[in-house]
């Protein structure tokens, strides 16, 4: 029997009691309030499809979730505490008794007296979002940093770069005393270390002073919250996935730009400046030892951090390092064949099944999607991934290219002549919610929808699933309405995961808002569902671009009901406008985008509506997203197949918890790989050497493999 609980008209209300809660606000995509009886005079069915031909199809509900406005500004206005004295000539310390300087270990040491400032944070998150081994280490722990915290028994080192988190490592050890968590033995002892081994250092954060070693700068004293500085011809080629020309946006974070100044035996060469000339970051070497310094506080929110992670860790490990980091641009559009809700900003209620993309529409995304493309050749793999539903379908519609063509249902005939425009993703039969259903029930919501795609020629990503609510795995309300509780994986549906499974999925949509349905200890990875091992769960990014709206107006009017003064859940001063919604929208996402994640954000079909010639809400968002991310940086987007996305993403969590482990012979000019646990591998910066396949991304060769437990293999550096 069929669940028919979540069929209740109560559910669709229940919307309206979020609404008037404030304060709380979930990670969602969806978004309902109260509706009426009748759709607005503008807003018809396409293609002459009346609501009764859709009779059969009560269940396609939105969980009434709701993302947040903004990120976090993550403001870091502490300045750094200057710290002075003499510096004392200590005696060079004998690192080991037989060393090997040589061969360092993949690994990155971050040295932080202070977890709590935000800069150890940005560091351990750049690291992580390219999979670098690292640790953190608090020298101010008596006996936390010696000669042995940096080289091995076998006089190899430890590591291949240094992280500082800030430049004097100050702390403050009782209250306005503020000390150096090194002491004179313990800098010069790493100095010693980065000098034998040829291992670079970063300080993440530094005033530019004498004390405790000299980079070449000064304080200018004009220090400030926000800076804007370009990268000079050097930083160019430091950063060099940034756009040449750009300034840099510093904004809730402490700067001091400073001035050059001649330091006998250091050479110090500006990366980034203002327009006065004054510098931000710079490259300082001194005594063979390769050194780079930034004045402006980090934090792994902030929009600058976020774009200068990626060049950092390639600076520091020299550009070899286990792990990989690339960027993605994907989205996903839900609910294609049904019709959706359509929110009136006027009345600011929601008409039922008042809008179905009709076939003029659907070819428009296919323009729409060509010339994002050709716009922004830096996501030149753009395409969108369909999210489908074979009960809207109608499968006796001929294929046909034509917006007007005869067809008992355009919008199916249009859908074929796309079936290798887009990526399309299996999105059960009619859009039941899978939290309750048999496993028969369950199978006839999958298997048909499949039969429905492959009849009409779509090309499908067969071992992909996204469920309605993306519901099946754990969050739901029991009383068939209202707000959902997170009971975790382990209140899934296990007749539901079984016909998933029968039905050849590996990789289900999970949602990114719930917090058992992803892994926060992983960067970027995927779960395997702990009930059915043979489902590898893949989150998926919400939007505020809700399911229920089709036009500008109707777009802003829904968020503005939410997010502004007057709204459910206010956030902003006064009510956003449109081009101020999108921009607000896409910065969220651009932070997405930055880390390096994967997971697909996702809309809506009602989102893909023509409002204006070759525009839809959906390209909208993305030409916004593109714009600004093109505005920073030339490092490519890349979008996979769903069936592929998700072999990545499970591939990149087998990495992510292998204990995969390694160390690179600079002499010999080859890394020794070695995998505790046995899993996928990645490094970049070496040749796959015929332990799997390498993959050119902007300029950097990142290699994938698959390791034994324990197994051992060596890869040559070019």
């Amino acid at each position: 029997m069929k669940n028919s609980a979540f069929k209740h008209p109560g559910y669709r209300r229940a919307a309206q009691a979020l609404l008037s809660v404030t304060g709380l606000l979930l990670l969602g995509g969806c978004m309902q309030e109260t509706k009426t009886a009748q759709a607005p005079a503008d807003q018809v069915l396409a293609d002459d499809q009346s609501a009764d031909n859709f009779s059969h199809l009560q269940n396609h509900l939105h969980t009434p979730l709701l993302a947040p406005p903004a990120k976090p500004d993550a403001r870091n206005l502490t300045p750094l505490p200057e710290i002075r004295g003499g510096k004392p000539r200590l005696p060079l310390q004998t690192l080991s008794t037989t060393p090997n300087t040589n061969v360092v270990a993949l690994r990155v040491l971050v040295l932080s007296a202070n977890a709590t400032d935000g800069t150890q944070s940005a560091a351990t998150t750049m690291l992580a979002q390219a999979g670098v081994p690292y640790d953190v280490v608090n020298p101010s722990v008596p006996g936390s940093f010696t000669a042995n915290t940096l080289v091995a028994e076998d006089g190899t080192g430890k590591y291949q770069g240094v992280i500082l988190t800030t430049g004097n490592l100050a702390y403050e050890a009782s209250p306005g005393n503020w000390q150096s968590a090194l002491d004179w033995a313990g800098w010069n002892l790493l100095w010693q270390y980065e000098q034998d081994y040829g291992v670079r250092q970063l300080s993440l954060y530094t005033y530019p002073s004498s004390w405790p070693e000299d980079y070449g700068l000064r304080d200018a004293g004009a220090a400030s919250a926000t800076a804007n500085p370009r990268l000079t011809a050097a930083g160019q080629g430091v950063f060099t996935d940034l756009r040449a020309g750009v300034a840099l946006p510093i904004q809730y974070a402490y700067n001091y730009p400073a001035t050059v100044a001649a330091v006998p035996g250091v050479t110090t060469t500006p990366l980034l400046s203002d327009s006065g000339g004054r510098v931000l970051a710079a490259r300082s070497d001194t005594a063979g030892r390769e050194r780079l310094a930034l004045t402006f506080a980090q934090n792994p929110d902030l929009l600058h951090s976020e774009l200068l992670g990626y060049s950092l860790v390639k600076w520091v490990t020299k550009g070899v390092h286990l792990g990989e980091y690339r960027r993605f641009n994907q989205l996903d559009i839900d609910d294609w064949f049904l019709p959706g809700d359509v929110y009136n900003p006027v009345t600011k209620t929601v008409s039922p099944d008042a809008f179905r993309i009709s076939a003029s529409d659907a070819m428009s995304v296919a323009v729409q999607q060509t010339d994002l493309r050709v716009l922004f050749p830096v996501s030149k793999e753009f395409k969108f991934a369909v999210v489908y539903n074979g009960g809207g379908a109608n499968t006796a519609a001929p294929l046909s290219c034509a917006t007007n063509a005869i067809s008992p249902d355009r919008l199916s005939s249009m859908s074929r002549c796309l079936a290798n425009t887009f990526d399309w993703v299996s999105h059960t039969r009619d859009h039941e919610y899978m939290d309750f259903l048999n496993y028969n029930d369950s199978y006839a919501q999958l298997q048909p929808n499949l039969t429905i795609g492959a009849q009409l020629g779509l090309n499908i990503s067969t071992k992909s699933l996204v469920t309605g609510d993306m519901s099946g795995l754990g969050y739901y309300n029991p009383a068939g309405e209202g707000l959902k509780t997170d009971y975790g994986l382990g209140a899934s549906n296990t007749s539901f995961l079984l016909a998933a499974q029968n039905t050849g999925t590996r990789y289900l949509a999970s949602n990114r808002s719930v917090s058992s349905q992803w892994d926060a200890g992983c960067m970027n990875c995927g779960l395997t569902h702990p009930l059915n091992s043979n489902i590898f769960l893949i989150p998926r990014w919400p939007t505020n671009v809700f399911y229920h709206v089709t036009t500008p107006a109707q777009a802003v009017g829904a968020y503005n009901s939410v997010y502004g003064p007057n709204g459910s859940a206010p956030y902003w001063p006064a009510d956003l406008t449109y081009a101020q919604y999108l921009d607000k929208e896409t910065d969220l996402a651009l932070g997405h985008v930055l880390s390096g994640s994967a997971y697909p954000h996702y809309m809506h079909q009602g989102n893909l509506r023509q409002h204006t010639l070759g525009r839809s809400l959906a390209s909208d968002w993305e030409t916004a997203l593109l714009t600004k991310y093109s505005k920073y940086s030339t490092l490519p987007l890349k979008t996979l197949r769903w069936d592929s996305l998700g072999a990545y993403i499970e591939a990149r969590t087998s990495y992510m918890k292998s204990g995969m482990s390694g160390s690179w012979n600079r002499t010999a000019k080859t890394l020794t790989l070695r995998s505790a646990g046995g899993g996928a591998g990645f490094v970049t910066g070496a040749a796959a050497g015929g332990i799997g396949s390498s993959e050119s991304y902007s300029g950097n060769t990142i290699s994938t493999f698959t390791l034994a437990a324990g197994q051992v293999v060596t890869a040559p550096v070019p």
